[in-house]
């Protein structure tokens, strides 16, 4: 029994570090109960339970406790995200004057103003309390939203042979502020997604365009023209996993939901006789993007990538290509190391602690510094955090790559952002954060989270200017230093007494700024 005693003594010590961080909660009878539950439910404890006293186990009544308990916590988390947000409308209402941005920059400010800059940069080892109070000396902020763009202004951007006569970044502008009208999004999307590129006429977006039809005909022929190919074992493990992800996707859409055609394929995993005609279209373009990228090939979730496309362009052939084009920037969340969403994840974790070290230091203390509660939101796009209407928007002012290539990024920091202080007073543990997260889902305002992860990035800009100028202040001051010490006796006396300046910029702790940071500034997406 040694071995088996000293298991359950390294998971209880193991678990018991990590409840220890709840302080709160471990003086009542909830938190005990949730403490063994935990214990036990270790994958590590399992084999362990037939060799343990029934008393020990927990029983049904006392999984209820722990099931209400948490229930109750989280209910007090929405409960509380409601209070704020009313009470964030009141301030509104109370400074019609103020702007919603300048309401996030203020409460932003306070933040850091409130915090004690000793404790702050012990705790976060970022000293940027004594960099923002820099900030006054800057001009405010502007992050505005405005009006579709529409058809008579889309077109007055291009000249009578339809070549852009406008630069590029107007577009980009007017695409990232206001998204697009239904009637010419079919044409933008096509520019923005590389069907066409920006700097052809009409006539040679017309061949672009017949010359894209005849290589994806001839990719489908590769595998719908051959019997081999069909009949290939990996090429039914891959039809039937695109079929089993296609048939879930988005079928409350009319595009993809009566069911008006016999299934062509007897032999389908399918549960019914009869499909949707689209559905059966989007699992060809699926299959046909398997052929036209052979190295990554399908994968689960890009066909959450592929409805939207599908329904905008109408036709199976641009909306491949529109499908193609997305995924030369996404191709990376699909990597089957998942080295691209790592990547991803860990540049939000740098931009959390840079510019939320108070929220990163829960997440720190709550083992969520995983951030596997954005995973979704990242992998594709917020497409089920958002209204169907509001993805396609979003997703515009995405591609516009207007202010960041990775602008999603600070869209996620928004959405954590606006939830930051009902996730640090009431969720305690990361399965919290996790169910609160994803409870999230289709609630979320589109246009003020846009507004806020705007003024999110215009901060982040500033504070990495200021840091990158305060970094090269010391360096220029440490330099001249060290200059003064070779000059002598009289020189080294004049540093010593000045070395006994703690308040001076060169004993300021700064914050690094990582290299993935920094790709934030880029308009240009990552290549891998």
């Amino acid at each position: 029994m040694e071995p088996i005693e000293e298991t359950v003594k390294e998971i209880k010590w193991n678990v018991l570090e990590q409840f220890s961080k709840v302080a709160r909660y471990t003086r009542n009878t909830a938190s005990m109960v949730l403490i063994s539950t935990t214990l036990l439910e270790n994958p590590l404890a399992r084999p362990l339970l037939p060799h343990l006293s029934s008393g020990i186990v927990p029983a049904e009544s006392t999984r209820s406790v722990v099931d209400e308990y948490d229930s109750g916590r989280l209910y007090l988390a929405k409960w509380a995200a409601i209070v704020a947000e009313q009470a964030e409308v009141s301030a509104i209402s109370e400074h019609p004057n103020q702007s919603r941005e300048e309401l996030y920059m203020n409460n932003w400010k306070k933040r850091w103003s409130d915090s004690d800059p000793r404790s702050w940069e012990e705790e976060t080892e970022v000293g940027a309390f004594e960099i923002l109070s820099n900030e006054a000396t800057l001009p405010p902020l502007h992050a505005t939203r405005s009006n579709p763009l529409n058809a008579e202004r889309w077109f007055s951007f291009f000249d009578t042979e339809g070549r852009l006569k406008v630069e590029l970044s107007e577009v980009q502008e007017a695409v990232f502020r206001g998204g697009v009208e239904d009637d010419i999004r079919v044409e933008v999307w096509k520019f923005f997604l590389g069907i066409y590129s920006w700097d052809s006429s009409q006539i040679e977006r017309e061949s672009m365009l017949e010359a894209k039809a005849h290589q994806y005909w001839a990719l489908k022929r590769e595998w719908w023209d051959s019997a081999e190919v069909q009949a290939d074992e990996t090429f039914r493990e891959q039809k039937t996993r695109i079929e089993k992800d296609v048939i879930r996707t988005d079928r409350s859409i009319s595009f993809f939901a009566v069911e008006d055609m016999p299934h062509p394929d007897p032999l389908s995993s399918a549960s019914s006789t009869f499909t949707n005609k689209n559905l059966e279209l989007m699992k060809d373009i699926l299959m046909t993007y398997n052929f036209y990228n052979k190295d990554l090939g399908y994968v689960q979730g890009m066909s959450d990538l592929l409805a939207p496309l599908f329904v905008v362009m109408r036709n199976e052939v641009t909306a491949f290509w529109a499908f193609v084009g997305f995924m030369n920037r996404m191709k990376s969340n699909f990597y089957r190391d998942q080295s691209g969403m790592r990547k991803q994840l860990l540049t939000l974790n740098h931009l959390i602690q840079f510019m939320d070290p108070q929220l990163y230091k829960h997440l720190q203390k709550t083992d969520s510094l995983n951030l596997f509660f954005c995973f979704r939101w990242i992998l594709v796009w917020f497409k089920r955090e958002f209204k169907w209407d509001e993805v396609l928007f979003l997703w515009e002012v995405l591609w516009s790559d207007y202010l960041s290539s990775q602008f999603h990024l600070f869209v996620a920091l928004a959405i954590l952002d606006k939830h930051r202080m009902v996730i640090m007073e009431n969720l305690q543990q990361f399965d919290e954060i996790l169910k609160y997260v994803n409870d999230l889902s289709t609630t979320i305002t589109l246009d003020e989270t846009l507004l806020r992860a705007e003024t999110l990035f215009h901060q982040f800009q500033r504070m990495v200017s200021v840091v990158d100028k305060k970094r090269f202040e010391v360096t220029t001051e440490n330099s001249s230093e060290s200059v003064r010490r070779r000059k002598g006796k009289e020189s080294e006396t004049n540093g010593s007494n000045n070395a006994g300046d703690s308040s001076s910029s060169s004993n300021m702790k700064l914050p690094a700024i990582h290299d993935f940071l920094r790709d934030l500034l880029k308009k240009e997406p990552p290549q891998d």
